[in-house]
């Protein structure tokens, strides 16, 4: 009885000290991708080598989502970044296309702090459009205004989302435009 209790208390000590090894992978792999990120966002990744099979340190983590804006985000640079490319803009719409599905479904389904970064970069987008010019002509600038605000209520201490719904503001009211369904030039 000593002995298979105690190899049970040996089993348990080997697989918390890998599971401490994982969350410190873990913890490394996330910490080194975001100074990634912040200096080069292509090159950016979030990988970490863990030992215990299934990962249960990221599921620990609760990384899943984090992780997927994260990647999200380095796609949206990359996205913004490629304009209209070589083939006037098919391959970035579809990309485009592919990111506002992830980052719709990120602002429906994350915490608070992700869901109002991904409506902020949803509203980043949404302004871009609204600026295009061509055959296609500008899309609606509501949608931007929508998704700054969607940010602002999700998170009110998100700060880049405050500042973007202002610029937005301030620059409708600098060309007469009404926010609203009533769009119209003022005087």
């Amino acid at each position: 009885r000593r002995v298979g209790l105690a190899l049970v208390l040996l089993v348990l000590a080997v697989f918390a000290a890998l599971l401490a090894a994982d969350l410190r992978s873990w913890r490394a792999a996330v910490a080194r991708g975001d100074a990634v990120f912040a200096e080069r966002p292509a090159a950016a990744d979030w990988h970490a080598s863990t030992v215990l099979p299934a990962d249960p340190a990221r599921s620990l983590l609760a990384l899943d989502r984090p992780l997927a804006l994260r990647r999200a985000e380095r796609r949206f640079v990359a996205v913004v970044a490629e304009g209209n490319g070589f083939d006037n803009g098919f391959s970035e719409s579809a990309q485009r296309g592919a990111l506002e599905q992830t980052l719709t479904n990120l602002a429906r389904s994350s915490g608070a702090r992700a869901a109002s970064d991904a409506d902020n970069l949803l509203g980043i987008l949404a302004f871009l459009d609204s600026r295009q010019h061509g055959p296609s002509g500008p899309a609606p600038v509501e949608r931007s205004q929508a998704d700054f605000e969607a940010a602002v209520q999700a998170d009110p201490s998100n700060a880049d989302a405050k500042y973007n719904l202002e610029l937005l503001l301030r620059e409708l009211l600098a060309k007469g435009v009404r926010p609203g369904a009533n769009n119209g030039n003022g005087g």
